[in-house]
């Protein structure tokens, strides 16, 4: 049976991913998210690349930068996670 990954792995990489595609449809860069945010520019980019696994605090700092709800960042992340969980 093949090693999957825990589900928490899949959050942090669907964290990245939906900050980058919200933060891109926005029209923002990384450093004007982090301005935003009060969030540094180096720690976005690593969480945007699945590199880092922010606390609830950074997480909902950078919603609001996003101009997004944190339940509903949350929620993205949630079911990004259980598709890729599927998905093996």
């Amino acid at each position: 049976m093949a090693n999957k990954r825990p589900l928490h792995q899949h959050l942090y990489t669907c964290l990245g991913k939906i900050i980058t595609l919200r933060r891109r449809r926005l029209g923002m860069s990384q450093e004007s998210l982090a301005a935003d945010s009060g969030v540094d520019r180096a720690f976005i980019s690593d969480l945007e690349r699945g590199k880092r696994n922010p606390s609830f605090g950074v997480v909902a700092s950078i919603a609001g930068g996003l101009r997004m709800r944190y339940s509903r960042l949350i929620h993205r992340c949630e079911t990004c996670a259980l598709e890729k969980e599927k998905s093996g």
